[in-house]
């Protein structure tokens, strides 16, 4: 029979808790009219926005101006309401500090894909393990989920050559340098990041070739990352096939890279929250 103390003790494991103070890893953001990520460091939360730092030695660098909309990728909870997105109120430059400054409010957000989000009101990073028997199985579950969603920008760039041999306006040696070097390089980046994720995703192993475990401790932090960005410079795609005739494919594929900066920092939090053990609560070991 488990005792109350017991059961007490089992849900204290469920959950894994972070201050936000203790995030000094960089997470992946956008600017809604932007098409590629840039990274970010968390500063502080409040109900009322988020403070920001963009350093110098990133290695993915944007320039915020104030009234841009930006993509945190990152689930914040306040009360009921999960926000993701919003707007930059200020930034300042700081030559001091070799970097950017910015404070953004937080306005509209999407349903949690993961059981983790960061609340503002106790300012801590939340991982409810309930579905889950470890944070290795949840790391295991992001990293298969964004496998398919790499295969999937690989589909559609399929789709995008097959429009671009119909309906692109280069010919001659544009038309096969475009093909042969844009596209075929293209395609051999998106090949080796799905090759890169699925060594960790025990689903794309056979039984001769597990994946390491734990891969929290196998998986490195900069090539995770490089292999969660995008591979389609999709501005030229557009210049070269038309925005009218790859509108929709190019929004797909922005879809799913969203997605793939939300999974780099649902791993970046899970990564976190699992640096050290916490003062009076156990971790999710068993």
């Amino acid at each position: 029979m488990v005792t109350e103390s017991a059961r007490a003790a089992m849900d204290a494991r469920r959950e894994l808790r972070r201050p936000v103070e203790s995030i000094a890893l960089p997470f992946l953001g956008s600017r809604a009219e932007a098409l590629q990520p840039f990274q970010y460091l968390l500063h502080d939360v409040s109900s009322g926005g988020l403070g920001i730092f963009l350093p110098d030695w990133l290695a993915s660098r944007e320039r915020l101006r104030e009234g841009d909309q930006i993509f945190f990728h990152v689930p914040f909870r306040f009360g009921e309401r999960i926000l993701n997105r919003g707007y930059v109120a200020w930034q300042r430059w700081s030559a001091e500090e070799g970097g950017q400054w910015a404070g953004a409010t937080l306005t509209s957000g999407t349903p949690l894909p993961y059981p983790l989000y960061i609340a503002l009101d106790a300012r801590e990073i939340r991982i409810d393990l309930g579905r889950f028997e470890t944070s290795e199985a949840l790391a295991q579950r992001i990293v298969h989920d964004s496998v398919l969603l790499k295969r999937g920008v690989l589909i559609y760039l399929r789709h995008l050559e097959a429009l671009f041999s119909r309906v692109s306006e280069l010919r001659g040696g544009d038309y096969r340098v475009f093909r042969e070097e844009i596209i075929g390089d293209v395609r051999q980046r998106i090949l080796r990041s799905v090759a890169y994720l699925e060594q960790f995703d025990p689903q794309s192993n056979d039984d001769t070739a597990q994946p390491p475990s734990p891969i929290i401790d196998a998986i490195d932090l900069d090539e995770f990352r490089a292999a969660m960005e995008p591979e389609l410079p999709l501005e030229l795609f557009n210049h070269a096939l038309g925005a009218e005739s790859t509108r929709l494919y190019l929004e797909s594929i922005k879809k799913l890279e969203h997605r793939l900066y939300l999974n780099h920092n649902a791993y970046v939090m899970i990564y976190i929250a699992g640096l050290q053990p916490q003062s009076g609560r156990p971790d999710d070991a068993p």
